[in-house]
């Protein structure tokens, strides 16, 4: 064969299997951008970068509406995608194993919320006046209010007929307030059924087409050097990102079977509910297992005349996130991706100023994410080191367990 017709030493060989969701390639390089088209390497103003992130922020709160469906496609798709690459070894081609996935996805989805819509709406309905009996236990436990006594006293003699002209008696009507209006309920049916069904095709096109777009991201890179790294970055994020997820959504699925099983022991009605409500909230640290111990108390109170019992029932709950926190987590994810509590805190707050309650749920997963892409390049480390405790280093390797450490990959 002629040098002329030789193939390029760089190429794959003509049989050899394409790259499986491995690691990313450079497959072209006919859009490689040369040495000579790179900056000039001038510093960019602090002033400019600091409008840029305002108008960032500003952006990121009046688009909300898109760019929620966006980070929940982008965290959905660092979690399946370990699933993904499972089942293109197996043999299965990419567009397919992204499609079971994601039917198999919302047909559990669907089971989900086909079980829990009647018992959800009957609870949100009752919520108010659950809350009313709940007051009135409580005050048979503790003393009266000094403040109700006045707005009562002042209440009797607001009413009271004014001397000289007849009283006339007036009927009042009490309505039972709700948390569920039907007609709203109805409206807003198709927008949430839009909003998942746009989750769902962002997701899919990302499993499908996602590495193809951050290969042809990687070829326009001027240098070769930067090029290299910012690809070992890249399958680091979608690799420990990709696991810690994973790892996290299998233990708080374990943590709503386990909130399931004891509120069936004390007898709590339709105790699937509380665990899927446990599986959600304990997504966000700190705050969601709090707030769901409220909620059950507050439920618990409108079911059973016991204040006791009550609590014992919401003490349960409480307890059985607090040994799921202590020692399941810790156990078995170690110091991987590890934030301090006051940040994710504060990631809470942003988050949930935000976008609201979908910012919330998304605060945590969207840290580890910002937290391990800053972990993975020189210039933006101190941020992630600020972020977390302790991150590997880029480019070194972690230091090992110690032998009275969790098990888990150090960080």
């Amino acid at each position: 064969m002629s040098p002329a017709n030789s193939p390029p030493a760089n190429s794959p060989p003509a049989n050899s299997p394409p790259s499986r969701l491995d690691r990313y390639e450079i497959r072209s390089s006919r859009n490689l951008v040369s040495a000579n088209q790179q900056s000039d390497g001038r510093a960019t103003s602090p002033w400019i970068i600091c409008i840029a992130i305002i108008l960032l922020l500003g952006l990121l709160y009046v688009a909300s509406s898109l760019w929620i469906p966006l980070a929940i496609a982008l965290i959905a798709y660092l979690t399946l995608r370990p699933v993904v690459a499972k089942l293109c070894h197996l043999g299965l081609g990419q567009t397919p194993a992204a499609a079971v996935i994601i039917i198999g996805l919302f047909s559990i989805i669907a089971v989900i919320a086909t079980v829990l819509y009647s018992p959800l709406q009957t609870w949100l309905a009752e919520a108010p006046e659950s809350v009313l009996r709940l007051r009135q236990k409580v005050t048979q436990v503790a003393e009266p209010l000094t403040t109700v006594d006045r707005a009562g006293d002042q209440l009797d003699r607001a009413t009271a007929p004014v001397s000289g002209l007849p009283a006339r008696n007036m009927t009042v009507a009490v309505e039972k307030p709700s948390l569920i209006n039907p007609s709203y309920l109805i409206n807003q049916t198709g927008h949430l059924l839009a909003f998942i069904g746009a989750i769902g095709v962002l997701t899919f096109f990302m499993l499908c087409g996602g590495d193809d777009v951050l290969n042809r991201v990687l070829t326009v890179m001027p240098d070769e050097k930067k090029r290299s790294e910012v690809l070992a970055a890249i399958g680091d994020i979608q690799d420990n990102v990709g696991r810690y997820l994973g790892q996290i959504t299998m233990i708080n699925i374990g943590l709503g079977v386990a909130i399931t099983i004891v509120m069936w022991l004390v007898g709590m009605p339709t105790p699937y509910l509380w665990g899927v409500m446990a599986t959600l909230l304990n997504f966000v640290p700190y705050i969601g297992p709090i707030g769901g111990t409220l909620i059950v108390f507050v439920a618990a109170g409108s079911v059973f005349d016991s204040f006791w019992r009550a609590l014992m029932i919401a003490a349960a709950f409480w307890l059985t996130t607090a040994v799921e926190g202590q020692f399941v987590t810790p156990t078995i994810l170690g110091k991987t991706l590890k934030v301090g509590s006051l940040v994710v805190l504060v990631a809470v707050a942003f988050w949930g100023f935000m976008w609201g309650l979908p910012g919330i749920l998304l605060s945590v997963p969207l840290l580890i994410v910002m937290r391990e892409v800053c972990s993975c390049f020189d210039a933006t480390y101190p941020l992630a080191v600020v972020l977390g405790e302790d991150p590997c280093r880029p480019g070194q390797e972690c230091e090992p367990v110690k032998e009275d450490e969790p098990i888990a990959k150090a960080v």
